[in-house]
């Protein structure tokens, strides 16, 4: 059994971008809510004798969050903030583990999303379509529509997110595929020879002009129009900075400014990722 997973862009009405911006908005106070918890329980630690020898609590709770002063999160599905968190606190697992850092809080407009475990979502095939319901019975946006490219099995959990203004639905599902065993593959390797492995492998150079050039004289370089399209962008870029740079901070026409950067700046990294799938795949069927 192999893991999978798959981005599928989602295409949301207004009142549905605004009721997931909200959810995605109590998702965030909650997780930086833990976070603010944390710092002063740690804090606190230090400074208290009283408190010496006892442990910092690290859990899942969320409810204590939940007061007069905050209504709007009773709005939100009770799950999603739970789901919160959770994510809360599998990342402090990890940084226990040594894998990573503390969790910090999260910024508005960076990577928001939203957790859909099970309970929170419904997503079936009538008549060869997808239909993806997201909520609960009394709290849901009705059904997202979304462009599903390939095809895929029904995931036990789901992530929406917002990039850009562009929203996405991504999750992973398992596959009936075997992955064949490393140590496998470093004995046929063995098997076949010096002689062999010579004739199969070869180098790759990675350069500023020319991307790369293989041993065997061949190079992968950008097509003219994908020359083209980075020249435009980084020239839009460069404009839209200095743009930025003289309009008022916090205003609607520089965050407009700035989501345009963004967009051009994704759109390069679009055009340099679909060069490197395509020059890896020449490269591999050259070698067959």
């Amino acid at each position: 059994m192999t893991l999978t997973g798959i981005k599928l862009r989602a295409y949301p009405t207004d009142n549905q971008k605004q009721v997931l911006s909200q959810w995605m908005g109590c998702a965030r106070v909650i997780y930086n809510a833990k976070c603010s918890e944390d710092h002063y329980f740690r804090t606190f630690l230090r400074k208290s004798l009283t408190l010496t020898g006892h442990p910092i609590p690290v859990d899942q709770s969320y409810s204590q969050f939940k007061s007069d002063e905050t209504p709007w999160l009773s709005a939100c599905p009770s799950q999603i903030l739970r789901n919160s968190a959770v994510i809360w606190y599998q990342a402090y697992q990890r940084f226990f583990q040594g894998l990573s850092g503390r969790p910090v809080a999260k910024k508005k407009g960076r990577k928001d999303s939203i957790w859909l475990t099970s309970e929170l979502f419904t997503l079936e095939e009538v008549e060869g379509e997808w239909k993806l319901l997201i909520g609960t019975k009394t709290r849901n946006v009705g059904y997202l529509s979304f462009e599903a490219h390939r095809e895929f099995k029904v995931p036990k959990s789901l992530r929406v997110s917002r990039l850009r203004g562009e929203y996405y639905v991504s999750f992973s599902y398992e596959e009936d595929r075997l992955v064949s065993d490393p140590w496998e593959q470093v004995s046929d390797l063995i098997i076949q020879g010096e002689s062999a492995l010579k004739e199969a492998c070869s180098g790759n150079d990675r350069g500023v002009k020319i991307p790369v050039v293989s041993s065997r004289g061949e190079r992968y370089d950008f097509t003219p129009e994908q020359k083209k399209t980075i020249r435009k962008k980084k020239k839009q870029i460069r404009k839209n900075q200095k743009r930025v740079a003289r309009q008022k901070k916090g205003s609607k026409r520089q965050e407009k400014v700035k989501r345009q950067i963004a967009k051009d700046s994704a759109k390069l990294a679009h055009v340099r990722e679909d060069f490197a799938h395509q020059s890896s795949c020449r490269l591999v069927k050259g070698q067959e």
